[in-house]
């Protein structure tokens, strides 16, 4: 069992027949802490004390007991005010010891009180929406203004052109107190729930940023509102925090990814314009064909011109920034309390990511299927019209 007397830890030290390994040994410490402790000793006569308070316990304890013997008084009345509760209560009693001998003890060097800490500025809650179908999303961020009440900034982001719109304002506290319960009421149907303040900041950060690469104008004040929101926190990775499910779980997930485009926040996401429009012409074209082709010839057609569609819209760049969008809706919608969304949401993005052919990813399936809710039925009697929805929340 390591020994822990300072007497005896002390005596150790002091025998020239006993290695520092020894001393580690029979202490269980660091012979590092030991040769140490031993150099300290033999130069005891300047030693400083803060080398001592830096030792482990029992080898600081054996060096007090050394500074008693000499009477290194500076050492004994530095170390009776150290923050070491243990250390600084035996150099007190050593100090003592020597008044009671008739020795005349300097008072211990008063440690100053700590200066009165900063004053903690409230934090106040901040929210943002869900992305929509275009990498939009807003955010809304509060700072405590002294004497005025709550700042609040509005913000538009987009994941391709950065910083699009900001609006400021100032409320009482009762009346963002109000806000904030409106939204939290609100939220599941508008896509708007409680963001880390932190992660508000720096995703609206990260959005100033993109729009040196887009090209996109800064709104007027943005910067200055930036600088006075200070810096944020970036959020963990998406993927980490929406990981892949075991194989069947994953599978299911994807399935219902469709499902997604029931929820008010996720019903805008659509194709781009342009491949809907090109398939509403093809659709047109069809519907035009000679009578003699029945309906179950001009289903499959159609059939295969949406899956067409859907292949020609999804290049790379179009499937790796809808992967992200759907990975940060899934982050937002396990935040709102909705994992089972969230889930079909990740498992969509996964898919995507690694190259599944859109036809089988349901929730971009039906980006583009949804916009033609009649292109299995027999030909209309207007031409095919894309339901194109607005997509800014």
């Amino acid at each position: 069992m390591p020994i822990d007397d300072p007497d005896r830890i002390l005596a150790l030290l002091r025998d020239p027949n006993v290695g520092s390994q020894e001393v580690a040994d029979q202490t269980g410490l660091p012979r590092a802490e030991a040769a140490r402790a031993a150099r300290l000793l033999v130069g005891l006569a300047k030693a400083r004390p803060e080398e001592i308070a830096t030792l482990p316990p029992p080898l600081s304890a054996a060096l007090l007991k050394a500074a008693l013997t000499g009477e290194r008084l500076d050492v004994l009345a530095t170390l009776a005010a150290c923050p070491d509760k243990v250390l600084s209560k035996e150099a007190k009693r050593a100090l003592h010891l020597l008044r009671t001998r008739g020795v005349s003890v300097p008072e211990a060097p008063r440690t100053a009180p700590p200066p009165p800490g900063a004053a903690v500025e409230e934090v106040f809650a901040c929210y943002a929406s869900s992305v929509d179908g275009q990498g939009e999303r807003a955010i809304w961020i509060a700072r405590n203004v002294p004497g005025r009440g709550v700042e609040v900034g509005q913000a538009v982001v987009s994941d391709v052109l950065g910083f699009l719109e900001l609006q400021v304002g100032v409320l009482g506290r009762k009346e963002y107190r109000t806000f904030g319960k409106d939204i939290g009421e609100r939220g599941q149907a508008m896509g708007v729930g409680e963001l880390d303040p932190g992660h508000a900041r720096a995703m609206v950060a990260a959005a100033r940023r993109r729009n040196d690469a887009s090209g996109k104008a800064v709104p007027e004040g943005a910067d200055a509102w930036i600088a006075r929101i200070g810096p944020g926190t970036p959020a963990p990775d998406p993927a980490t925090l929406l990981p892949p499910l075991p194989e069947e779980e994953e599978r299911r997930a994807l399935a219902a990814s469709a499902e997604l485009h029931t929820l008010p926040m996720l019903r805008g996401w659509l194709a781009d314009e342009a491949a809907l429009r090109a398939l509403a012409k093809r659709l047109d074209d069809l519907a035009a064909a000679p009578g003699e082709i029945d309906l179950a010839e001009r289903t499959r057609r159609s059939e295969e011109a949406i899956a067409s569609a859907i292949e020609g819209w999804l290049d790379a760049p179009c499937r790796e920034r809808l992967a992200a969008r759907l990975l940060t809706a899934g982050v937002h919608l396990a935040g709102m309390g909705l994992p089972d969304r969230a889930a079909q949401a990740a498992a969509a993005s996964r898919a995507l990511a690694a190259g599944l052919p859109g036809r089988d990813v349901p929730f971009a399936r039906a980006m583009v299927e949804k916009a033609f809710p009649n292109h299995g039925a027999p030909a209309p009697a207007a031409p095919a019209k894309p339901v194109i929805a607005a997509q800014r929340p």
